[in-house]
């Protein structure tokens, strides 16, 4: 280091330096005579101060503009494109997803009776649309009684997404048999809507990270393999950014033991509280992730402008 980059100090003085930062956690070496190597936690340090420095080359966003047909409208083919584009530029995997609607949630719900023991129940979610459920009640209850079942349960659930609905449930503090059943069948209904929308995988870059030096045993290159084919990348998603901020997952900060060999560099693009995808990256820990994070960044901002110019169109309705 001393000799090679100039920077004017001892190796002793570096010496020091990489005891302190092993100390620290921030590199860890295999045994004493071993170089250092960047521990998560280093990279992590690395990502939060110098995860901005790094301004992409014109030629890549002129790239990005060639490989990416507007006039095409076609979202499933600006996935592809990109992922093919992103895995160029980082030499790595990219994975790109097709855009699926906002996450469903909730705005009030109406019951409504309609003889003896059954009811109907209403939900009208955010973005307008009407579902409808036939709940079987204990009793046969007047309709003053739904009205004000009803109103207690807006009271609570306005704006929430499944998630949440669940969480409230399991938390029990809904109260009265009436009141647990419609919010059970509103959990359903939403539950529902969310499995219709699916979003389309594109991966391209396999080979760029296969051919890298952690993956150049045959058991590393399977297990980047089982994870693609278990969708345990695609899973990693499910917990989106805010869009335009990109997300950077290191190793051992997965939730996902199957991802932990590896780092994963993403962001959500598309219409504010509409229909968004997902544009990212995975390669071993040690990748480039300023050029990963602004390539993704830069991504996720041109598929967004794609977006939401198309999005008043009927197909996202």
């Amino acid at each position: 280091l001393a000799r090679r980059y100039e920077l004017r100090v001892s190796p002793a003085t570096i010496r020091n330096d990489m005891a302190e930062l092993e100390e620290m956690g921030y590199i860890s070496r295999p045994h004493t005579s071993a170089g250092g190597v960047p521990s998560d936690p280093g990279y992590r340090f690395y990502v939060e101060r110098a995860g901005q420095r790094n301004r992409l080359p014109r030629h890549f966003q002129e790239r990005v503009r060639d490989a990416i047909d507007f006039d095409e409208a076609d979202p499933a083919a600006w996935a592809r494109s990109a992922a093919r584009v992103l895995a160029s530029a980082v030499h790595n995997l990219a994975i790109a997803t097709t855009v699926k609607r906002a996450i469903a949630r909730v705005k009030q719900v109406q019951i409504v009776h309609l003889h003896d023991r059954e009811a109907l129940l209403v939900v009208v979610m955010q973005d307008a649309q009407l579902r409808q459920r036939i709940i079987h009640l204990g009793s046969d209850t007047p309709q003053d009684e739904l009205t004000q079942v009803a109103n207690r349960l807006n009271q609570l659930i306005g704006g929430m997404s499944t998630a949440e609905l669940r969480t409230l449930w399991d938390s029990g503090a809904v109260g009265g048999h009436l009141v647990t059943t419609a919010l059970t069948e509103t959990i359903r209904i939403l539950s529902d809507e969310e499995r219709k929308e699916t979003r389309e995988r594109y991966l391209n870059g396999l080979g760029h990270m296969l051919s890298q030096p952690e993956f150049q045993s045959g058991k590393s290159a399977q297990d980047a393999a089982e994870v693609l084919d278990d969708d345990s990348i695609t899973r990693i998603f499910d917990d989106s950014p805010r869009p335009a901020e990109v997300r950077v997952v290191i190793g051992q900060e997965s939730h996902d033991e199957h991802l932990r060999p590896y780092s994963v560099v993403y962001a959500t693009y598309g219409a504010p509280d509409g229909a968004t995808g997902v544009i990212g990256t995975m390669g071993p820990t040690r990748m480039d992730y300023t050029r990963s994070m602004s390539s993704v960044r830069y991504l996720a901002a041109f598929l967004s402008e794609l977006v939401q110019a198309l999005e008043p169109s009927p197909q996202w309705q």
